[in-house]
């Protein structure tokens, strides 16, 4: 190898180092403008919740601080499942909280519950939320 051919193939390998990719493969992420349709489904150990409203945090997988939400939704009955519906989002990161109430007995009718999801293509998605009781 020459010199020449030496330097040459030291300029690329120096200028290959220096390119970066225009984006990564982490989500982030979510909100408003898009073509995601989220069905949240609330249920408490096994039966649904038939009244409840889910919270949503857009562009994270955790609570949020303050406990401030972008958007909430009351449940209501499709196909006989109270399901809260968040339509013309983007993908990305969602925090979902739920709080409720069930008809079965032996504890407050109180009930709670949050889940994660992270969303990678358009279209429609389904979140199951398990909620457990609470006294408020």
């Amino acid at each position: 190898m020459t010199a020449r051919s030496s330097i040459l193939v030291l300029i690329a390998a120096f200028f290959a180092m220096q390119c970066k990719t225009s984006g990564t493969n982490t989500i982030t992420g979510g909100g408003k403008g898009g073509d995601v349709t989220i069905q949240v489904i609330p249920e408490y150990y096994g039966a649904y919740v038939d009244t409840c409203r889910v919270y949503i945090k857009y562009g994270t997988l955790d609570a949020p601080a303050g406990n401030l939400y972008d958007d909430s939704s009351v449940c209501t009955l499709i196909g006989g499942i109270p399901t809260a519906t968040f339509s013309n989002l983007k993908t990305g990161l969602y925090y979902f909280l739920a709080i409720g109430y069930h008809q079965e007995g032996g504890h407050p009718p109180d009930v709670k519950g949050s889940a994660q999801k992270t969303v990678q293509t358009g279209g429609a998605t389904t979140v199951y939320i398990p909620t457990t009781w609470f006294i408020p």
